[in-house]
């Protein structure tokens, strides 16, 4: 039955064992589909409501912000606009009666912890609302509803949050309310000292005032300066001042700083784009950072100019290419130019209003004029395999080549079907200087920069506190002291056992002196102590010593002697899927955040499968129920505007709908947090850390081991960081890869690619560095050592590795003076050598030939362009397919048997760019296991290198480096000289010139050419008298 007035229409009920509660308020949005007269029966409106219905099915369990989710179906159709009109029956927010909530309800929730009460207050808003807002409000009321106020501030749901006290800002009788309670009180408090009497029964003037105080204090933090709030103040200063009442006790200074850092935005803005940008500080590396304010200044700029540089320069040198006149395209470094595109609402393409795609952008308005099908762009461009218009990057369009206008956006959803079609969908930020935005030629600017990661990590970062920032005294005032973590005395447990032996966290020098009764070598055993007795320590592992080693052991004995949650933080969903593998050994209760693991292992730990077996407090469901439809209710109003409102209405909309849309994600955070908040072991990338902050403060896990720290920018590494954080445990080596950064001045001028863990080291905080390498031959480790490391030492394990098949030498530089290709636009990016591209490939396949599976063998090179050209070649060679071609950046932390290093640069102009870098050179030659083989121009290298030249002495000394690299056939013992890769078709099947000659089973020799193991020897025609060679 319909509703026909009154209450409007309660939430459907709620079971808490009902595993599809999701689906549950379908049936209560009914649809009504008004049909055209002449419209004819039936047509297509069975269709469009199932469709609708469709749209509105969430997947169970899935929150509003999961990608793919749509939650609206308008029903628009190009014929029928006019007379199809799509409605909504949501609950009436104005002549519904709403209850208000009892005083001793609201008392006995406020005694709970923040997130409880959240989730009570959350699920019946209207009521709470209604209950403090009513024209007169008792004392306790008034006490006991700020309490419950000041316990939700704690949380991390800034949305909810803001929009919470804006309502109670809004409220003028609360504020009227109080003033009035603070008269009276100080009237009767007077009245009753002059005649001697006793207290002023009920809530007093100074318990009202320090909640008051702390109201307003977050009021500022999460609105900043209102006018009600300032007004407020003034006139409860003036009652206070009557009565001599000090006002200490509100807790609340003058007015919010406008320079405040809380303020600033990644977002561009015109004057920032066209302008010289921020003015820099320079990373501190040595010392402490004077305050927090100036370490978060420091590096929230650095942050955002790495990113806005790049966008910045290519307008300026697009703006200037237009200005000259040239009739030439203009190719930017820095920027994609998208000319003449369109900003389209739903309703002009005939489609559904969904999430995330509630503005369009039109890629080929100028093609679909004239009738064009497909996207000319989309093939032209090749954007089906690209990585140009992501989730997530941000694109500036503006009206004109001149850039005085603008408009910034975030690409909100990418799906392949709709790029095709040449369509994608932005999420509007803000506009400058444009009034009419949609159904226009429009100008678009993509920065090469992936902007998401640099968006999370900066509203993380800057809206950090002194009070609370997370380690200040080891990260900002560089401290080394000795403190174990503080839960260890809360736990009042310091005696920790592992593996049969006992240690005392408290009293290191209490420890034994060797670790070999739990299996780890004297540095091993140096480090398992400092991360176990020290709130902040620091873990060096060169190549090969066994850094994720360490911290699975470190991990163990955490997870034995204490209770506590561990959050474990990888720059790459690699290293983290290594890392969770290993904690499986001893420890199921684990999950692993993210969507992106790639061992099959972990499948069933992943968030999403606990997602399926976790039930969710029925409050948290109603709160989503309820926000939902706020949210439905506003895309009913954006449907009406695509018809009838301006572009200012249609945008003040939009915001809105992402307001209501980034509520829903803090009910996700919630959900996430419900899911994992018992599992002993979290695991996240550094990205997903970032982008899920609040999760990170509701669960205040208060130890966090992050590996790979060396390679993460320091702003990232404390992005992963909360108040809440206790120990922190960080594993890295800052002598392989640094960060990386965008622009290179930045990590040259101002020190921007030094990580948290080098500064760190350079400061002589809490570190301790693995010596025992157990990966390479003790020759290849010899190429990095003193150069690198002056004191690694070899493990017995790595004197015996077997020697590479076929080839004299283990480990060997060929060296040659062949040109480099000629450099192409994007020269840095593009360097490629041919000749030696041909040579490893033709080494590669010598290789196989020997029996050496594909994926024993691993090619690398130091740049992208070599990268490509040798997956290009390798299409020639099938039996080269299953070989790893990739970049040295690209490969730290992993290792093969053998490695085959192309190193490209060989130039009359003495540059050999970043191969100059100790970084790269370290990883480059610490891959491999059983063989090393390297092409490069050495006397090059070593002219323009001292560690080069240090590297050149090595080889010599090992008889390892020449312009001739020698084969060895493994049967007949024959040597086999390369000196160019040509020659490599000699030796096609793996063996020498000589005739086979091995003795076969039957007792036959092999009649064939000396092969290798690769071939097998052919079956022999006994009976025959002549038998064919095989080969």
């Amino acid at each position: 039955m319909a509703n026909t007035g009154g209450a409007p229409p309660p939430p459907p009920p709620l079971d808490d064992d009902d595993d599809d509660w999701f689906s549950k308020d379908i049936d209560d949005f009914v649809v009504d589909i008004k049909k055209d007269a002449s419209a004819e029966a039936g047509q297509d409106v069975d269709t469009a409501a199932s469709l609708l219905l469709e749209s509105l099915r969430t997947n169970p369990k899935r929150f509003f912000d999961d990608v793919g989710g749509n939650y609206f179906d308008p029903f628009v159709a190009a014929q029928s606009a006019g007379t199809s009109e799509t409605k909504f029956h949501l609950p009436e927010d104005k002549n519904g009666y709403v209850q208000k909530i009892p005083y001793s309800k609201l008392l006995n929730l406020s005694e709970n912890e923040s997130r409880e009460v959240l989730l009570d207050i959350y699920s019946q808003k209207e009521q709470f609302v209604k209950t403090f807002s009513q024209e007169k409000c008792g004392d306790e009321l008034m006490l006991v509803t700020m309490k419950i106020m000041n316990k939700i501030a704690a949380l991390p749901v800034f949305e909810i949050n803001e929009e919470l006290f804006l309502v109670l800002v809004k409220e003028r009788n609360f504020w009227n309310n109080l003033i009035m309670f603070f008269k009276r009180s100080t009237n009767q408090a007077e009245a009753r000292k002059k005649k001697n009497k006793g207290k002023v029964q009920g809530v007093s003037v100074m318990d009202m005032l320090g909640a008051v105080g702390k109201v307003v204090g977050h009021v500022r933090r999460i609105l900043g300066d209102r006018k009600r709030i300032t007004k407020f103040l003034e006139e409860l200063t003036e009652v206070l001042a009557k009565a001599s009442v000090k006002t200490d006790a509100l807790g609340v200074g003058g007015a919010v700083p406008s320079s405040s850092v809380k303020n600033w935005s990644i977002y561009p803005t015109l004057e920032e784009l066209k302008g010289p940008g921020a003015e820099l500080k320079p990373n501190i590396v040595s010392g402490k950072f004077p305050s927090v304010d100036h370490y978060l200044e420091v590096h929230l700029n650095l942050l955002k100019e790495d990113f806005m540089i790049p966008l910045r320069e290519g307008i300026e040198a697009y703006v200037t290419h237009n200005k000259s006149g040239s009739d030439k395209p203009f190719y930017g470094d820095n920027i994609r130019v998208h000319e003449c595109v369109k900003l389209l609402l739903p309703g002009n393409v005939n489609r559904r209003s969904a999430k995330e795609e509630l503005v369009i952008v039109d890629l080929d308005p100028m093609e679909r004029a004239i009738g064009a099908g497909k996207s000319t762009r989309f093939s032209k461009w090749g954007l089906a395999n690209s990585k140009r218009l992501m989730h997530g990057s941000m694109v500036c369009f503006s009206s004109g080549v001149q850039f005085d206008d603008l408009i910034v956006a975030i690409i909100s959803h990418r799906d392949g079907e709709q790029l095709s079609n040449g369509y994608i969908c932005v999420e509007i930020i803000k506009v400058e200087n444009m009034n009419d935005i949609f159904n226009r030629e429009l100008l678009m600017i993509e920065s090469e920069i992936f902007f998401e990661p640099y968006h999370h990590v900066f509203n993380v970062v800057k809206n950090l506190k002194p009070d609370t920032f997370p380690l200040k005294s080891y990260i900002v005032d560089t401290q080394s002291q000795h403190q174990y973590p503080d839960y260890i005395s809360r736990d009042r447990k310091a005696m920790f056992s592992h593996k049969g032996q006992l240690y005392n966290v408290k009293v290191p020098s209490e420890w034994p002196e060797s670790g070999s009764p739990i299996g780890l070598n004297p540095s091993q055993y140096k480090a398992f102590k400092l991360a176990l007795t020290h709130k902040f320590a620091l873990i060096q592992g060169p190549p090969g010593t066994g850094k994720t080693f360490i911290g699975q052991e470190i991990v163990q004995a955490l997870l034995s002697n204490t209770e506590h949650q561990i959050l474990l933080i990888c720059l790459t969903n690699h290293a983290l899927d290594q890392f969770l593998s290993g904690v499986l050994r001893y420890s199921n209760s684990i999950v692993r955040m993210g969507s992106q693991s790639k061992h099959a292992l972990l499948d069933s730990y992943n968030v999403k499968q606990l997602n399926e077996d976790v039930l969710i407090d029925k409050r948290l469901r109603t709160c989503y129920y309820n926000s939902k439809q706020e949210y439905l209710k506003q895309m009913e109003e954006f449907e009406k505007l695509q018809k009838e409102g301006s572009s200012e209405e249609i945008v003040q909309c939009l915001n809105r709908l992402q307001q209501s849309s980034r509520r829903i994600h803090e009910l996700n955070q919630l959900s996430n947090y419900e899911f994992v908040k018992n599992i002993r072991v979290v695991g996240m990338t550094t990205t997903f850390a970032a982008r899920n902050h609040s999760l990170l403060q509701l669960l205040k896990s208060p130890i966090v081991l992050i590996e790979e720290a060396a390679e993460v920018l320091e702003s990232h590494i404390v992005a992963s960081l909360t108040p809440f954080t206790e120990h922190c445990i960080l594993i890295g080596d800052h002598f392989q890869l640094r960060p990386t950064t965008s622009v290179y001045a930045l990590a040259q001028r101002y020190q921007m690619d030094i990580s948290l863990f080098e500064r760190m080291i350079k400061n002589q905080v809490n570190v301790v560095c693995l010596e025992e390498q157990h990966r390479m031959r003790p020759e290849m480790a010899d190429l990095i050592r003193p150069t690198i490391y002056r004191n690694l030492t070899d493990s017995d394990t790595v004197r015996g590795r077997p020697k590479v098949k076929g080839m004299r030498k283990n480990m060997f530089f060929f060296t040659h003076t062949v040109p480099e290709d000629a450099a192409g636009r994007d020269d840095e990016k593009s360097k490629k050598n041919s000749f030696e591209g041909k040579f490893v490939l033709g080494l590669a396949e010598y290789l196989i030939a020997q029996g050496y599976r594909p994926e024993d063998i691993v090619i690398l090179t130091a740049y992208n362009g070599q990268m490509l050209h040798l997956v290009q070649e390798r299409k020639g060679h099938e039996k080269l397919h299953g070989i790893r071609i990739t970049v040295v950046d690209n490969y730290q932390g992993e290792e093969a048997k053998i490695i085959l290093l192309s190193l490209v640069r060989s130039n009359e102009s003495g540059s050999i760019g970043f191969l100059a870098f100790r970084n790269r050179i370290c990883v480059a030659l610490s891959r491999a296991r059983n063989g090393l083989y390297m092409v490069g121009n050495m006397s090059l290298l070593a002219g323009c290198s001292k560690i080069w030249k240090s590297i050149e002495q090595r080889l010599e000394e090992h008889s390892a480096i020449g312009d001739t690299l020698e084969l060895m056939c493994e049967e007949h013992m024959n040597i086999i000289k390369i000196k160019h890769p040509d020659e490599f078709e000699k030796v096609g099947f793996g063996g020498c010139q000589d005739m086979c000659r091995v003795v076969k089973e039957c007792g036959h020799q092999c009649d064939s050419f000396c092969h290798g193991s690769m071939y097998p020897h052919r079956t022999c025609l006994c009976y025959q008298e002549e038998v064919t060679g095989y080969y």
